[in-house]
């Protein structure tokens, strides 16, 4: 075995502690170096997490504009990112096994991101296809609108047309008489009239006129009343006075319409006495409709 002299064991032994000492400072620097360097690695992943987690709010909060009803499950996306965003923050000290943990929940958080999209999406394309499907409903309703407008307005029209056509109908049905006439008349002793032109020598009244045909016009009974009034349109006194369908008369005549011509005279015998010189008007009413009159004046 061969043994070193012992002057290399002093010169060993006399710079034993540099090299000593020289070794750890350049292990501490090693060290020291490796550990900035973890440190800046550290640093920068936490830095993409961060990032990351914006990326993620910037999304939450573009779901939360285009659909309001999803505003409750992404505000609590987003309060969930946000308290993750700040427990990183806090992380002052190199912590990997805490980092790894914050990963796993942004990838967590990302998943869940991305099915929120998902359905956001889906409901997007169905809320496009019920809007055509409204629009389409629409276009058919206004559609229907218009023709049923239309259809109003065709209905009005033949209404109107109904209506005017129903009153020329009317108009031609109905029954008119020819001119009248009014004599007053005095009784003689024997019984019979002559004409007088006396108020104070008259008996009675003649008023005659016709009823005219008419083909259109309705057949079967008519009532024709006959009217007698003075100057001051009161009814003059006479024996057959009444009154029916709100008209005051002197004489009723019941005929039986059958489109012919019906000469019609009516004779109304009145008290002399009560008589006064003076204009006297005739008026003839067929049911309701006052159809014709005549005057005449005593002295």
């Amino acid at each position: 075995m061969k043994t070193l002299p012992s002057t290399s064991v002093k010169k060993f032994l006399k710079y034993a502690p540099i090299i000593l000492i020289a070794s750890l400072v350049i292990y501490s620097f090693k060290t020291n170096e490796n550990r900035n360097e973890l440190e800046e690695e550290f640093f920068k992943e936490r830095y993409l997490l961060e990032k990351e987690l914006d990326k993620i709010v910037a999304d939450y909060k573009e779901i939360t504009t285009k659909k309001k009803w999803l505003t409750s499950r992404v505000v609590n996306g987003m309060n969930k990112i946000i308290a993750l965003k700040d427990s990183i923050k806090k992380m002052e000290k190199v912590n990997y096994d805490l980092l790894f943990k914050y990963s796993l929940k942004v990838t967590k958080l990302e998943r869940e991101n991305r099915k929120l999209f998902l359905r956001a999406h889906s409901l997007r394309e169905q809320n496009k296809k019920l809007r055509n499907e409204n629009r389409v409903a629409k276009e058919k309703l206004s559609k229907k609108s218009k023709s049923y407008n239309s259809l109003l307005a065709v209905n009005k029209k033949l209404k109107t047309t109904e209506k005017a056509l129903k009153h020329k109908v009317d108009l031609a049905g109905v029954i008119e008489i020819s001119t009248v006439t009014i004599e007053a008349l005095k009784e003689r002793n024997n019984g019979k009239y002559r004409s007088t032109t006396k108020s104070n020598k008259t008996d009675a009244f003649k008023i005659k006129f016709d009823v005219l045909p008419n083909e259109i016009a309705s057949i079967g009974n008519r009532q024709i009343f006959v009217q007698l009034l003075d100057e001051h349109n009161n009814i003059v006194p006479s024996e057959k006075n009444g009154f029916e369908n709100e008209i005051s008369y002197n004489d009723l005549i019941n005929i039986d319409y059958d489109r012919e011509k019906i000469s019609v005279v009516s004779l109304i015998s009145v008290d002399r006495a009560s008589l006064i010189e003076g204009g006297y008007t005739a008026n003839v009413y067929i049911d309701k409709r006052k159809v014709g009159k005549a005057n005449i004046n005593l002295k």
